[in-house]
C-alpha cells in the first residue's frame, strides 16, 4: 500500500508539459501503481502453489535486494553510513517487510485473493491511527474518526460473511492479513521518517537487511531444503513480486508524489482492493459475495472520509 516518499533527491522521469498530456501521464502512472499492488494477491496465491510462505518470502527480499543493488551501481549513489539510518533501514526492514509479508504469504495459504485484499484495505487507516502519535502535525478530527470507524466496520461485516466461514483456519488467516496491515502501516510510519535520505540507498539497506532475516527463518523452516518442483508460474510470481511489488513502486511512488501531489498518489488506495478483488475473480474464479462487495464499499468509503478529514485538519 501506499506510503510517503523517502526522499526527494533522485531526478525524476521527464514528464510531459502541463496539460492534458501530463494528466493522462500521472493517470497513467497512478494506474500503473495501483495494478503493481493490487496485483501482488494474485501473485502470492500462484507463488505459494509451488514454495511455502518463508521460501517466497526470502526470495522476494533477495530479488529486490539485487535490484536496489543494480540501481545503487546504476545511479552511483553511496550508502547510508550513520547509526541512525541503518537502525531506520533494520526497523523497516522487520517491521514493514519481513514481518507483514510473512503474514501475508501465511494467511493466503487460508483465505482467497479478494479477501485478502480487502482486508490489506485498510492500512490507510490504520496508518491515520498511528500517524496521531508518532507523526509531526497530525491532528485527530471528527471526519477522520468517523472514516476510521466505517472502514473497521466493513472488517467487520467481512469476518460475518461467508468468505470467513470455512472453519477456525480461515479466520486465522485473516487475522494474519490484518497484523500485516499494522505492519506495512507502521513500516509507512518508519517511512516517513526517513525522509531526509535518498531513496535507492535506503531501499538497498532495507532490503539486503530484509533478505539476511529472512535467510534463517527458512533455513530453520525447511533445513534449507529446496522445494521439490518449482513451476515457472511459481518462480515468475515471487520474480514479480520482487520487482512489480517491492521495488519498483517504492521509485515510482516517489516520483508520483513529487510530480502530482500526495494527494492524488493516494488515489492508489482505492483501487488496490478492488483490483486484488478482481483479479482473483478472473483469474482464480473466486465467488464474489454481497458481504465482500459491502465490505469492500465500507472500507474505501472510510477511506475517501478519512482523506477529507486530513484536508480539513491541514486548514485549521
Amino acid at each position: 500500500m501506499s506510503s510517503r516518499p523517502m526522499s526527494t533527491e533522485a531526478k525524476p522521469m521527464t514528464a510531459p508539459p502541463p496539460g492534458w498530456r501530463r494528466r493522462l501521464w500521472h493517470a497513467g502512472l497512478l494506474g500503473a501503481l495501483a495494478l503493481m499492488w493490487g496485483s501482488s494477491f494474485l501473485m502470492v496465491k500462484i507463488a505459494l502453489r509451488d514454495f511455502s510462505p518463508v521460501e517466497a518470502l526470502t526470495g522476494r527480499m533477495a530479488i529486490a535486494a539485487l535490484f536496489f543493488t543494480a540501481a545503487l551501481l546504476i545511479r552511483q549513489k553511496k550508502l547510508e553510513r550513520s547509526r541512525k539510518a541503518w537502525a531506520l533501514m533494520a526497523a523497516m526492514a522487520i517491521v514493514g517487510n519481513v514481518v507483514p509479508y510473512l503474514l501475508i504469504n501465511w494467511g493466503q495459504t487460508r483465505v482467497e485473493t479478494g479477501t485478502a485484499a480487502i482486508l490489506m484495505g485498510i492500512v490507510p487507516l490504520v496508518t491515520a491511527v498511528l500517524a496521531q502519535a508518532f507523526v509531526r502535525g497530525e491532528r485527530f478530527h471528527r471526519w477522520k474518526a468517523i472514516g476510521i470507524a466505517v472502514g473497521f466496520a466493513g472488517v467487520v461485516v467481512l469476518f460475518g460473511g461467508p468468505q470467513l466461514s470455512g472453519g477456525q483456519g480461515v479466520v486465522w488467516g485473516a487475522a494474519a492479513i490484518l497484523l500485516a496491515a499494522l505492519g506495512l502501516a507502521s513500516g509507512t510510519i518508519l517511512a516517513d521518517k526517513a525522509g531526509d535520505y535518498h531513496s535507492i540507498p535506503i531501499g538497498f539497506g532495507v532490503m539486503w537487511i530484509a533478505t539476511l532475516l529472512s535467510v534463517p527463518i527458512w533455513l530453520a523452516a525447511s533445513g534449507g531444503a529446496l522445494p521439490d518442483h518449482v513451476s515457472w508460474p511459481s518462480a515468475a510470481a515471487v520474480a514479480g513480486l520482487a520487482i512489480f511489488s517491492t521495488a519498483l513502486p517504492t521509485l515510482l511512488l516517489i516520483y508520483l508524489v513529487r510530480s502530482a501531489g500526495p494527494s492524488f498518489a493516494g488515489f492508489t488506495n482505492y483501487l488496490v482492493p478492488v483490483i486484488g478483488v478482481a483479479l482473483g475473480i478472473a483469474f482464480l474464479d473466486e465467488p464474489l459475495t454481497w458481504y465482500a462487495v459491502v465490505a469492500l464499499a465500507l472500507i474505501i468509503g472510510g477511506i475517501v472520509v478519512g482523506q477529507i478529514g486530513g484536508r480539513k485538519g491541514k486548514k485549521n
